[in-house]
C-alpha cells in the first residue's frame, strides 16, 4: 500500500480539524465524560483536583481517539512505555 505522504501545512490543517472534535469526545453539555476511577469490586472513586492525575485520565481517555487520528492520515503512534492498548481501550 503506498501512503500519502502529507505537507506540513496539510498535517497541521488535519490536525486542527481533529483538535476541534477533542471537546467532544470529553464532555458532554458542559461537563465531564468522565466521573471517576472503578476498581475490580466496582467501588468508585471520584476524580481527584491533582492535575497529575486528570492529565493521566484524559490521557488514557483520548489515546485512541489520537491512534485513529493517527491512522486517518497514515501516519504510525508510536507508544513508549507499558501502555498498549487494542481497538475496544482493553489493555
Amino acid at each position: 500500500m503506498i501512503k500519502k505522504i502529507l505537507t506540513k501545512q496539510d498535517f497541521l490543517q488535519e490536525l486542527k480539524i481533529f483538535v476541534e472534535t477533542l471537546t467532544e469526545k470529553i464532555s458532554s453539555n458542559d461537563e465531564w465524560t468522565m466521573r471517576g476511577v472503578i476498581d475490580i469490586f466496582e467501588k468508585i472513586y471520584p476524580l481527584p483536583p491533582d492535575t497529575k492525575v486528570l492529565s493521566k485520565i484524559l490521557e488514557l481517555h483520548l489515546f485512541l481517539h489520537f491512534l485513529r487520528f493517527a491512522e486517518m492520515i497514515n501516519f504510525n503512534l508510536e507508544v513508549i512505555g507499558k501502555l498498549k492498548m487494542n481497538s475496544k481501550g482493553d489493555k
